[in-house]
């Protein structure tokens, strides 16, 4: 093996690595382009030492070159556990974590010689995480899947209590609650930043009537309701 097909593997799965690497940077995901960069061109480099050591120590002795490789796969889920958040009742980072793992297995492909399959993999890839991600948006049922509400008030505890049953009016639960305070002049202003889930999927709500509910609590000087994703 020459040194010019060692550098054009490691640069094919630099390139392969990059170009998945920038998608998932131009979502603001947890891992971007230089890790998934780094990724595959460590797993090509790894599929290259097997294949080097195996012309090395031919005669010497019998030894499967994709051993090393296969460690990169199993191994390479230490990296992808680190990109999945759980949020509330949510768990993101999954196609992240996934995007890793097709990666490292694309830069062993490249790091092995298999180009046609490094390429074809790497299309694919891209196909999956923007096209179908359109084709999935538009074409399920359920567009959003809860509710973001802002909301300043004088009494936090109370406030509270009756967003939770106004929630449950509306068919939707209470998920997750960020609480900071504001010293004014006379009293303390609470800033809630609540998120509420649909309990049903399908069923659509009167986002108008909830924000006017909200709006109209006692001590609530703000109410701001955006439907989430």
């Amino acid at each position: 093996m020459t040194i010019l097909e060692i550098c054009l593997r490691i640069l094919l799965a630099m390139a392969i690595g990059g170009i998945i690497g920038w998608e998932r940077e131009t979502n603001n995901r947890p891992a971007g382009l230089r890790t998934h960069m780094l990724v595959a061109i460590g797993a090509a480099a790894v599929m290259l030492m097997g294949e080097l050591s195996l012309n090395k120590y031919a005669g010497i002795t019998t030894m499967d070159p994709t051993r090393l490789g296969a460690q990169v796969i199993s191994g390479i889920g230490f990296l992808g556990a680190g990109t999945i958040m759980r949020e509330g009742l949510t768990v993101k980072g999954l196609t992240t974590a996934a995007s890793l793992w097709a990666v490292a297995c694309l830069g062993l492909a490249a790091g092995g010689g298999f180009y046609e399959a490094a390429v074809a993999g790497a299309v694919a890839i891209i196909l999956t995480l923007t096209i179908f991600e359109y084709l999935e948006k538009r074409f399920r049922k359920v567009k959003y899947k809860g509710l973001r509400v802002e909301l300043d008030c004088a009494d936090l505890s109370s406030t509270l209590i009756r967003v939770k049953k106004i929630a449950q009016n509306y068919d939707i639960s209470l998920e997750d609650v960020d609480i900071s305070e504001e010293l004014g002049e006379e009293k303390v202003v609470y800033h809630l930043t609540a998120k509420l889930r649909f309990n049903k999927s399908g069923k659509k709500i009167d986002k108008s009537g909830f924000t006017a509910e909200l709006s109209g609590l006692e001590g609530v000087s703000k109410a701001k309701v955006k439907e989430i994703r």
